[in-house]
């Protein structure tokens, strides 16, 4: 799967679209790393090296990838703890207002 990783396309993105491409990106990373390892294994020396570089990319991506979830995370945390903070609030006004009741 080839994501657009542009800021605007991966607001766009749903969720699940978001975590598989996270998935397929790191599939693709590790392939690269299995490959040069195996060609390090033999006898080329400069394997790694080019992988590091053949891999920056997609890491670069995953990192966009992985900030948008992140940012999508953060906001439903921080309305979780609104509504938390309301019902916590309506709470204590109920029990304030029934032990007035009883005054």
């Amino acid at each position: 799967m080839d994501i657009d990783t542009t800021p605007g396309a991966l607001r766009r993105a749903g969720n699940d679209a978001l975590s598989e491409a996270l998935q397929d990106l790191q599939r693709e990373a590790f392939a690269v790393y299995e490959a040069a390892a195996s060609a390090a294994e033999g006898g080329d020396a400069t394997a790694l090296a080019r992988a590091e570089v053949d891999v920056a990319p997609l890491i670069a991506r995953a990192q966009a990838v992985n900030d948008e979830r992140v940012r999508r995370l953060r906001a439903r945390a921080r309305r979780w703890w609104t509504a938390t903070v309301a019902v916590a609030a309506a709470g204590i006004g109920a029990i304030g207002w029934v032990l007035m009741a009883r005054v």
